[in-house]
């Protein structure tokens, strides 16, 4: 076989293993920003303003994870996905706030900087924290900003911000937003204020998640790396930003992957022999009256 025939046998694999697709609503209106998973693979995509979406890797055969804001999650046959229609949740709308002649506000989680990073490589990773619900916030119900401290290699990284309830097995779950939280973050270390009182968030009874959401988009992407899928290694661009982790005695934070939630005290260092750390992301809320 002659090079140019090897190349062109090569093409052709390529783009049998190549699954391209697009989300819309039941108006068949394009959904961005949608999170796009490989069911227990190691690969996965964010839909463009047209809602449309590649996975380079994936294959007919596999099943996708399609998890949009607002909407109920979905999985699907691969080959099955050349256009997929989400279902909206039916949200309450939430009664017009009243801000008090005096407000107040209290901030829990006790993020701050730490030389510590989780790094999202390729994929769209989330990574949410939990915050409970207790008497220490009994006067200060509502979600007034986010903070969250990051690290980015690009000028104009963004990233998106998520509200999630627990479900009966103390997992993410449901949205309490229709809409997705999209935040500008800049090049360097920052500490990012994210205001959100408009949105009316009121804290669960059972607590909220308040996750991260990486986006496989151009703008987010930072330089080629190495990467080493089905023990194959390939290049690809890594994509920003890190999101900063903090030490702790006990986590309830949950990373999502592969198109589920795992719990954060699961992981181990890529290091064997290095002690087991325990971490959350370093996000916080201040909350208000």
């Amino acid at each position: 076989m002659n090079k140019w025939m090897f190349l062109l046998l090569l093409t052709s694999l390529n783009v049998l293993g190549q699954i391209s697709g697009k989300v819309v609503n039941a108006q068949h209106q394009p959904i961005s920003l949608a999170n796009i998973w490989v069911m227990d693979g190691s690969d996965g995509a964010t839909t463009d303003s047209l809602g449309m979406f590649t996975i380079s890797s994936a294959l007919a055969k596999d099943t996708l994870v399609i998890n949009a804001s607002g909407y109920h999650l979905l999985k699907e046959e691969a080959e099955k996905t050349s256009t997929v229609v989400l279902q909206a949740y039916e949200i309450p709308q939430p009664a017009l706030l009243v801000l008090p002649e005096k407000s107040f506000h209290h901030t829990i989680g006790n993020a701050h900087f730490e030389n510590m990073y989780f790094t999202p490589g390729n994929v769209p990773y989330m990574y949410g924290r939990f915050f409970e619900n207790n008497d220490e916030i009994k006067t200060v119900q509502y979600i007034d900003k986010v903070i969250i401290y990051t690290k980015s290699a690009v000028a104009a990284a963004t990233i998106k911000v998520r509200f999630l309830r627990m479900n009966e097995y103390g997992c993410p779950s449901d949205d309490l937003l229709l809409e997705p939280i999209i935040v500008d973050i800049k090049r360097g270390t920052k500490k990012n204020l994210v205001q959100v009182l408009k949105h009316n968030i009121k804290v669960p009874k059972n607590g909220v998640f308040v996750a991260v959401e990486w986006l496989i988009t151009e703008n987010n992407q930072f330089k080629p790396n190495n990467f080493l899928k089905n023990d194959e290694l390939f290049q690809d661009y890594r994509y920003q930003p890190d999101v900063m982790n903090n030490k702790v005695e006990k986590t309830s934070s949950f990373r999502y992957m592969y198109g589920e939630w795992f719990p954060n005290d699961q992981f181990q260092s890529r290091n064997p022999n290095a002690p087991k750390e325990i971490v959350d992301p370093a996000i916080g809320l201040i909350l208000s009256n």
